[in-house]
């Protein structure tokens, strides 16, 4: 009983920080580079941790590494679930965790649409 509510919960915990993190990307990214340079690596060697990638929505700019993240270990957690063969009974709650979290980090990082 205590694995049906545990478990999700800390998928979404999971979803949610890797989504975070990979919001956050950009600037790890270049607070990396900085430390390199500082350090006395020549610019010409400076290389990002990864490329960011970036999607334009409205006025917003998404940065997709957290979705990429998240998206990684959704399938992870799937493909180890489908090896143990417990697929069926928990597939509905890692896809659960991973939508809800998505929501929930889509809703804090662009804000919640206005009400008319």
């Amino acid at each position: 009983m205590v694995k049906r509510i545990l478990y999700p919960v800390l998928q979404f915990a999971a979803f949610l920080g890797l989504l975070f993190v990979g919001g956050m990307w950009d600037s790890l990214n270049m607070s990396y580079e900085m430390r390199q340079m500082a350090n006395g690596t020549p610019l010409s060697a400076v290389h990002p941790l990864m490329a960011t990638i970036k999607v334009p929505l409205g006025s917003h700019i998404l940065i997709a590494q957290g979705v990429l993240f998240a998206t990684m270990l959704l399938v992870l957690i799937l493909l180890i679930q489908a090896i143990a063969k417990k697929l069926k009974p928990w597939a509905f709650y890692t896809l659960a965790a991973y939508v809800l979290a998505a929501i929930v980090a889509y809703a804090t990082k662009m804000g919640l649409p206005p009400s008319f």
